[in-house]
């Protein structure tokens, strides 16, 4: 076997050694093919303000720069294929455009803010960024008050809201539809989340709406670096379906009415009327993309409050991490919520590290120490703590 032959960005030649090889077999793999390798898409708009903060708090930010220039410019993806590092060089782009737009970055880049928490959680996007959102439009200073005044405590039904809310962004785990089949059976836990209180649930909204107006224009942008020669053919017959004996059928000069703007949609999705407006709105943004644009939804760092499978299926999500803040049991969320006792674990130990880093971040940000927000965290991060390590005695948990 063998491994990298050469160092990344450095070396153009590198050297291979078999080892205990037959002959046979090194010169079989010395005359075959070189298998093709696909890289993934490389960016994510945590990555681009980790690379940001690199640059911008590194002691040598000269080295800093040549090494965050190195992650950006050495892609497989887009090894000796020009329109995919146009592409890349577009998302980066427009990653700064809304990191700026939305007050993460200065006007020369240099990180601002919440940029430390974001990038803590960067593991987590979208949720990451639609976290701090709520953070900015006051909507945790709304819901932690206090039961008196003067008190740092806060009720029950605080601390159960803040789960919820951070459940459905940071304890993200999908049930089989199936599961609906079941529901009013289970002892302890109520096993579906619920979906996010009103105020944040409008909150949300806007996110991704302006999520949707920055990168709807990046869609627009890649549009044209597509092979439309390949778009215009069928996908398993490649049969050709926008020659010349189209032009006089009334029914496809209608389908296909370039009077409207259709420049970043597959002709088959331009078929069903879609158009460039539907980029905003799509629930299934992939199918009506052009397919050899190499962009996913994916890309885009939007959070769907409603998520359907293949067939149509509404998508539920786990409740665990609100259930088990509620009853304390393990047993529950194996036999109610379907968690192998060892797979609990160790979602519930990321949930509360979750906790952990959002307690800290912003204790070092925010200079009251009574800000309500901060006391709130803290009180939530306690007692998540502590109903863990009472469920798990013999487990380690690292916490900041």
């Amino acid at each position: 076997m063998s491994g990298r032959a050469g160092r990344r960005g450095q070396d153009v030649l590198g050297n291979v050694f078999f080892f205990t090889i037959p002959l046979p077999k090194v010169k079989r793999l010395m005359k075959s093919d070189v298998p093709h390798l696909k890289g993934q898409f490389p960016l994510s708009i945590s990555l681009v303000l980790r690379l940001m903060l690199l640059a911008a708090k590194a002691d040598d930010k000269e080295n800093a720069s040549a090494k965050a220039l190195s992650v950006l410019k050495h892609s497989l993806m887009a090894f000796k294929k020009p329109s995919e590092t146009k592409m890349l060089k577009l998302y980066f782009l427009f990653c700064i455009h809304f990191l700026i737009h939305e007050g993460y970055l200065d006007q020369h880049c240099n990180p601002l803010d919440f940029t430390g928490l974001v990038t803590h959680l960067h593991y987590h996007e979208p949720s990451n960024f639609v976290f701090v959102s709520f953070l900015e439009n006051g909507l945790f200073h709304r819901l932690c008050q206090r039961n008196t005044k003067g008190s740092n405590r806060f009720p029950q039904s605080v601390m159960e809201t803040l789960v919820l809310v951070l459940a459905n962004l940071f304890g993200r785990s999908y049930l089989l539809p199936s599961m609906l089949e079941l529901k009013g059976t289970f002892k302890q836990s109520k096993v579906f989340l619920e979906g996010l209180p009103d105020d944040f649930a409008a909150a949300l909204e806007d996110y991704n709406s302006k999520i949707s107006a920055v990168f709807g224009q990046y869609l627009l942008a890649v549009s044209h670096l597509a092979n439309y020669e390949q778009e215009y053919k069928l996908p398993l017959s490649q049969i050709n379906f926008s020659g010349e004996e189209c032009e006089d059928s009334e029914l496809v000069n209608h389908l296909m009415n370039c009077t409207k703007r259709r420049s970043a949609i597959t002709p088959f999705a331009c078929l069903s009327g879609n158009t460039d407006h539907d980029l905003t709105f799509a629930a299934h943004l992939d199918s009506i993309l052009l397919q050899t644009s190499h962009v996913s939804e994916k890309h885009i760092p939007r959070l769907h409050l409603e998520n359907t499978d293949a067939c149509g299926r509404k998508l539920l999500l786990n409740a665990y991490a609100l259930d088990f803040f509620k009853h304390s049991s393990i047993d529950a969320l194996e036999t109610d919520n379907g968690f192998h006792k060892g797979d609990a674990f160790y979602k519930l130990r990321d949930f509360s590290l979750c906790i952990a880093t959002i307690r800290v971040s912003l204790k070092e940000m925010c200079e009251d120490e009574d800000d309500p927000v901060v006391l709130a965290f803290e009180q939530l991060n306690t007692l998540y703590r502590e109903k863990l390590e009472t469920a798990y005695p013999r487990r380690r948990i690292f916490y900041a």
